[in-house]
């Protein structure tokens, strides 16, 4: 897939997704991110038990960026491998075409929108424990 594709495709997933529910509210596109948000924004009345189990999903957050952190680092270590490479050391070209860096963008803001997310609902339960006079996990 070249550059002017992956444009393509995200134009496309734009003017497709964004459309109006039957609430009247505007959808952005379809993520992942927004559909863990759709999800728990129509999960009303939760017992204890339920919101205990999505007040978790900051821990998965937590552990999910720690991940990603350590992928980009070692991705920015092959770029930087092929930008400087050792005396004689042949290159890999690592990321040299637009596409790839591209692509590669759009994962990561996708995982960065899901870990936001994650960590927005573990957040409101946590809240919503609290209030309930239950201690979260």
């Amino acid at each position: 897939m070249n550059m002017s594709d992956s444009n393509a495709l995200q134009q496309q997933v734009k003017e497709i997704t964004a459309v109006k529910g039957s609430s009247g509210r505007k959808f952005g596109p379809c993520t992942p991110a927004s559909v863990l948000s759709f999800l728990y924004e129509r999960a009303k009345g939760l017992n204890a038990e339920e919101l205990k189990f999505l007040s978790g999903s900051s821990q998965a957050a937590c552990f999910m960026a720690s991940q990603l952190g350590g992928a980009v680092s070692n991705i920015g270590c092959l770029i930087d491998n092929d930008a400087n490479p050792a005396p004689g050391a042949l290159r890999a070209g690592n990321f040299e075409l637009g596409d790839n860096v591209a692509q590669l963008l759009f994962s990561i803001a996708d995982q960065v929108n899901i870990i936001s997310e994650l960590v927005h609902i573990g957040s409101e339960c946590d809240f919503s424990l609290r209030q309930m006079g239950v201690e979260s996990v």
